[in-house]
């Protein structure tokens, strides 16, 4: 019903309202039937008004509803239509327009199904003439609707639409026939595997391939087509891998995820021809230098597995040799030796591996006691793998000083003063049970306990009652051996002494501080001899102006390397053996510092040779200031500091040692520096440096420096023909650094000879004039006692009240 006047829908509005219940706003607007926007700005009058009730109401329906109700329904009705508060708000009323029309029917959409219900075909022309100007919706999108053939649009329910869609059935079963066939056809083609031309494909389908062909058909590289997950696609992956390199897992899935049984078996690493997986999971193949190196690397790997195999089943120790002479498979043959379950283990300063295959008790004692000399009785009589075996004939550190009743360091001093026996097992320290055993009921354990025990300096000189200086000086000197260090609370690191080497020192400690004073009054004595005949002193009021003390140095920037630096540093971190001759100040240091930093970061081990223990233990602490604490150790001939630290600083002769006894422990140790190399020419001491260098493992490089010698292209040589490849040799003539003498005074000032003569004579005057005035107060002193000691003598006999007479006599 149309009805033009409000008020008039007002009335119709509240008499259609019941007074016993409310009303949802849709079933309102479908009974009354009026424009959605005269009939929602009524209800919001008469909301306003509060004439009616409104309320969003949360039913049992998709979403909230509006209700309306009249003022006389009660509230148990109005609570039994749903959970909400009612209200006077016209803003409650205020819905979507368009939705309510939608609803009845009023919108643009109704319309047109109105307009077509007679059953005549029109155009979307002729329907938007009738609608007049209104916006049409997109007339595909509406359901009741389809568009015949020329372009018209009827209802679906009309003669022609019924007509219509029977003619899509009819068209769509058609289709559904020839995509069936072709994919029969497709079957059937590519059964083989194998690639297609797209003119043989489409002869045998009889025409192009639909669009719609669920059969996965793909086209190539090369332009031929092939079934996707076949042989052939493989290969054209792997063509495209060849070419383009290795991918990363993700990417190979998100590119080739049609290949789902090739994915597959690469995500399950399972290896499919010719498809390699490295190490880092990318995927390649064996076309590629990364994919023919992993399998080479493979190939090998498998060599030393059956090598490894036949080791661990003959000989429950070994070492790295055994299982390969090259020096390129020796870092795999490590990795695989730890995959296998055995350990490293350091006996007596031999390094071996343990077999996890059990053997005879008796067998692993013999094998100890030829590989390391150690001598072991053994009871058991069942195999035991010889970690096993070790592990229950030793013991570690915290066990033994439990049983000691010590503490853990006590253990440790006893087995650096070798009172204990001790070797390395996977990284850690273990002492024999039989000998941790007899040491208990040792009558003189607690003796030894003190007599291994460490003292700092100052402790050391309250021994000794002397100066901590000349503890230090005996160390430097080789009457004591440092037993490590200790760092103190500024920072710095302080010495440890034995107190056993301090109190065997102590009666020969006198006679050595003898030999120090003689020896300083023969450097004062021949000082003097040298010294130059005295200048004739400047006029007096005329000395010489001092000069003013330079100011300290800006701050150095990035270190820039010479040019034999840069030579030097070039060719050794090439992997070359090099020979450096420079003068003393010129900087050979720098070279082996780049050298050994490269080394470590490549997670290998050094080694830092020099002839002299004193020089050993400076370049100890130089280079713990370079690398850090951890990353140094000493090994000299009586201490042992940091042993297994990746930069080893020892004497030659160690060296030597090492190369003779202990060759598979030198397996890390990629690179060797001899300082002061010129004592290969040593009558006494120049064997060590030679035997060095013929007997060290081949993959070992050798860094030289020296700065006094004359024949280095020689030497070069003759290294070369010894090890088999040329060495480099890097002179440098110019000097850095010049020679000169120069004098500084105590209050920190640097001065030439003619100042510090000057300075020398200006002190040497002042000390005399002191003394002068010391002897004068001295004299007047003895002079006012004298006279004291007089008056005092002179009352004793009386005085003057004795000897006094008249002066009227005279």
């Amino acid at each position: 019903m149309a009805v033009k006047d409000k008020e008039t829908l007002k009335m119709i509005i509240l008499t259609e309202l019941p007074e016993d219940r409310p009303v949802k706003l849709v079933d309102l607007a479908l009974k009354v039937r009026q424009r959605p926007q005269v009939l929602l700005s009524v209800l919001q009058s008469l909301v306003s008004n509060r004439l009616l009730k409104v309320a969003k109401l949360h039913t049992d329906e998709a979403g909230p509803t509006i209700w309306l109700a009249r003022n006389e329904v009660p509230e148990a009705a109005l609570g039994n239509a749903g959970e909400g508060d009612w209200s006077y708000s016209p803003q409650l009323v205020a819905v979507r327009q368009k939705q309510l029309a939608a609803i009845l029917g009023d919108d643009a959409r109704g319309r047109i199904l109105r307009l077509l219900s007679d059953g005549q075909p029109r155009n979307s022309t002729q329907i938007k003439l009738a609608l007049g100007d209104e916006e049409l919706p997109a007339l595909g999108n509406i359901e009741q609707l389809v568009e015949l053939p020329e372009g018209d649009f009827t209802l679906r329910t009309s003669a022609a639409g019924r007509a219509e869609m029977e003619r899509r059935r009819q068209e769509q079963k058609l289709l559904e026939e020839k995509h069936s066939q072709q994919e029969r056809i497709l079957r059937e083609l590519f059964k083989s595997g194998q690639a297609l031309s797209k003119e043989a494909m489409e002869q045998a389908l009889g025409g192009p391939i639909l669009p719609k062909v669920k059969y996965p058909v793909l086209r190539l590289t090369n332009g031929e087509y092939a079934q996707a997950d076949s042989p052939a696609a493989w290969q054209d992956v792997a063509t495209y891998l060849t070419r383009s390199g290795p991918l990363t897992m993700e990417d190979f899935i998100r590119k080739f995820r049609i290949h789902s049984t090739l994915v597959a078996n690469l995500r399950s690493d399972r290896e499919v021809p010719p498809f390699v997986i490295l190490p880092d999971g990318k995927i390649t193949t064996a076309q590629t230098p990364e994919g023919a190196g992993e399998l080479a690397h493979r190939k090998a790997g498998q060599g030393l597995k059956e090598r490894l195999t036949e080791i661990f089943s003959q000989q429950p120790f070994f070492n790295i040799s055994q299982v390969t002479e090259n020096p390129e498979q020796r870092e795999v043959a490590v990795k695989l030796i730890n995959e296998t379950g055995s350990f490293r283990v350091n006996i007596n300063g031999v390094g071996l591996w343990t077999s996890p295959y059990p053997h005879e008790p008796k067998k692993i004692a013999q094998e100890l006691k030829r590989l390391t000399g150690m001598h072991l009785e053994t009871k058991d009589k069942q195999e035991l793998p010889p970690l096993t075996w070790l592990t229950s004939h030793s013991m570690t550190i915290p066990e033994a000083a439990y049983k000691l009743k010590l503490s853990e360091e006590d253990v440790h001093n006893l087995c650096e003063l070798e009172a204990l026996a001790s070797f390395r097992l996977a990284g850690g320290t273990r002492l024999w049970r039989d000998e941790v055993q007899d040491i208990k009921y040792r009558p003189d354990l607690h003796k030894l306990v003190k007599k291994a025990s460490k003292l700092t300096t100052v402790e050391a000189a309250d021994l000794l009652n002397t100066t901590p200086d000349r503890i230090r000086r005996l160390v430097r000197e080789g009457y004591l051996n440092s037993a490590g260090e200790v760092e103190k609370e500024n920072g710095r690191v302080g010495l440890l002494v034995r107190r056993g080497d301090i109190q065997a020192i102590q009666e020969k400690f006198q006679g050595i501080e003898h030999e120090w004073s003689l020896a300083a009054k023969q450097q004062r004595r021949e000082a003097a001899l040298t010294t130059p005949v005295k200048k004739e002193k400047p006029p007096a009021g005329k000395k010489r102006p001092r000069r003013a003390v330079s100011p300290p140095p800006a701050s150095p920037g990035p270190v820039e390397l010479d040019q034999f630096q840069q030579q030097a540093v070039k060719a050794a971190l090439a992997g070359q053996n090099v020979l450096v001759a420079a003068p003393t100040g010129t900087g050979k240091t720098v070279i082996a510092e780049r050298l050994i930093e490269a080394v470590i970061e490549r997670g290998k081990a050094a080694v830092y040779t020099s002839p002299l223990k004193a020089l050993s233990n400076q370049k100890f602490v130089d280079f713990r200031n370079v690398f850090g604490n951890d990353m140094v150790g000493l090994v000299t001939g009586d201490i042992s500091i940091n042993p297994y630290a990746p930069l080893l600083i020892m004497t030659t002769e160690i060296f030597r040692n090492r190369c003779f006894s202990e060759p598979e422990g030198l397996d890390d140790v990629a690179c060797v520096v001899f300082d002061e190399i010129h004592y290969l020419d040593d009558p006494e001491r120049g064997t060590a440096w030679e035997e060095s260098i013929i007997f060290a493992p081949p993959h070992i490089k050798f860094l030289g420096l020296s700065a006094t010698v004359p024949n280095i292209q020689e030497i070069a040589n003759w290294m070369g023909e010894v090890r088999g490849e040329a060495v480099e040799v890097v002179v440098e003539t110019n000097r850095a650094v010049p020679l000169a003498i120069n004098w500084l005074s105590s209050d920190g000032v640097i001065m030439d000879e003619d100042e510090a003569r000057e300075y020398i004579e200006e002190a040497v005057r002042k000390r005399s004039e002191q003394r002068r005035a010391e002897r004068e107060a001295a004299k007047e002193a003895a002079r006012e006692e004298g006279m004291n000691r007089e008056d005092r003598r002179w009352k004793r006999r009386g005085g003057a009240s004795r000897s006094r007479k008249s002066l009227d006599r005279y």
